[in-house]
């Protein structure tokens, strides 16, 4: 009796657990990167530059969405890895609702601070806000373009810094061998691809 009691309280709390509806389809990402290796890494090449991302961790959030986070890093020929980090919050719906980038280049860490979704459009005061139609307009394209601004700005100031005097902003960053890599495109590839399999 007592058995069928606890039993069945346990069912009912479970009942009501929140549960996510968005999902992230960490396989399909991997496949996207060349597959996973079994270090639980995809290493793939952009430009002729070696990268690796990490195998992504997902944990869900308060208000039943889930945060995904991914290590990105660069390996030149020569010299010390460049290692980034992209981190993204959704909604339960899969709508992108924060987004934060970090690298640590030179023994520094850099960071693009938690870009947070720009409100809809709204007609007028008091109505509801409306969706952007166009495509390059929307909420998730503004903070992933807002993302990227940021970690220019960020790369600039770091290179106010430097003293090297090498021709490109990309070499004075990091490696005398880092050449053309342009980070910046890499970490983007894969922030694109980690929207595309979340849903």
């Amino acid at each position: 009796m007592i058995k069928t009691l606890i039993v069945s309280a346990f069912t009912s709390i479970v009942l009501f657990l929140p549960t996510s509806a968005v999902q992230f389809d960490i396989e399909s990402f991997g496949q996207s990167l060349n597959g996973w290796r079994k270090n639980r890494t995809a290493s793939y090449t952009i430009d002729n530059h070696a990268y690796r991302t990490h195998r992504p961790t997902i944990s869900p959030t308060p208000g039943g969405g889930i945060f995904v986070s991914t290590r990105v890093e660069h390996a030149p020929r020569i010299g010390k890895l460049t290692t980034s980090y992209i981190e993204l919050a959704f909604s339960p719906t899969g709508i992108l609702l924060t987004g934060q980038l970090r690298v640590v280049v030179k023994g520094q860490q850099i960071t693009t601070g938690m870009i947070t979704r720009p409100p809809l459009p709204t007609k007028g005061e008091g109505e509801a806000p409306v969706e952007d139609p166009t495509p390059w307009n929307t909420p998730t394209t503004q903070l992933v373009n807002d993302l990227f601004k940021g970690l220019d700005t960020e790369l600039g100031k770091l290179a106010k810094s430097d003293l090297a005097g090498k021709r490109d902003l990309v070499s004075r960053l990091f490696t005398k061998d880092y050449g053309s890599a342009d980070l910046a495109g890499a970490l983007r590839h894969n922030l694109n691809l980690m929207l595309k399999y979340t849903q």
